[in-house]
């Protein structure tokens, strides 16, 4: 299987489709349904989303990266694959977040950049739940696992966790090397293709 199949059919499984939140955002409700999945999915079918794997630029590191827009290292409208073990559960919630943000720049979305992040770790920690992958699959203080114990509160409805682990989660962000070039600014979807 091509690894752009294995995205579409991550993107359609029922663990996706039940990634559903909301929260507050620095300017407005920041609403993330399965039908944001279902488009970046469609996305990644047709070709539109391009797929660059061993993306040398990462090194020998596990991560993914959606750039919207074209700079001087990136592609517009292209998703960039380091050297992942690409049979588990932790790479398919990666690509959740990834694709997540793949789908915020097809719908044109603008928000600041604290948000979009803040969701794809949520949507990534969703997935994970849904999958069965445990907490603990997770580093201690990562961004993902805080995002985790944001989806537990939301799951139990404890509000004051959400909030508590939201803070946190938007902090580790600001102060997080990998993220200061642009986490204090905007995110302005332009669509694909």
């Amino acid at each position: 299987m091509s690894v752009r199949d294995q995205i579409v059919r991550i993107l359609n499984s029922s663990e996706t489709h039940r990634v559903r939140f909301s929260f507050t955002g620095a300017e407005g409700v920041v609403n993330v349904t399965p039908d944001l999945f279902t488009t970046a999915a469609a996305s990644f079918r047709s070709g539109q989303i391009a797929i660059v794997e061993n993306f040398s630029a990462f090194g020998n590191r596990d991560i993914a990266q959606y750039s919207a827009a074209s700079d001087t290292n990136r592609n517009a409208n292209t998703l960039y694959l380091g050297r992942n073990q690409r049979s588990s559960r932790l790479f398919n919630a990666l690509i959740v977040h990834e694709a997540l943000h793949a789908a915020f720049d097809i719908n044109q979305v603008r928000m600041p950049w604290i948000d979009n992040e803040c969701a794809g770790y949520i949507a990534q920690a969703y997935y994970a739940r849904n999958s069965g992958l445990p907490r603990t699959a997770y580093l201690y203080g990562s961004h993902a696992i805080i995002a985790y114990s944001i989806v537990e509160g939301m799951r139990s409805h404890s509000d004051s966790d959400v909030t508590f682990f939201l803070g946190a989660l938007k902090d580790n962000l600001r102060n997080d090397p990998l993220y200061s070039s642009y986490i204090n600014d905007h995110f302005a979807g332009d669509g694909v293709g």
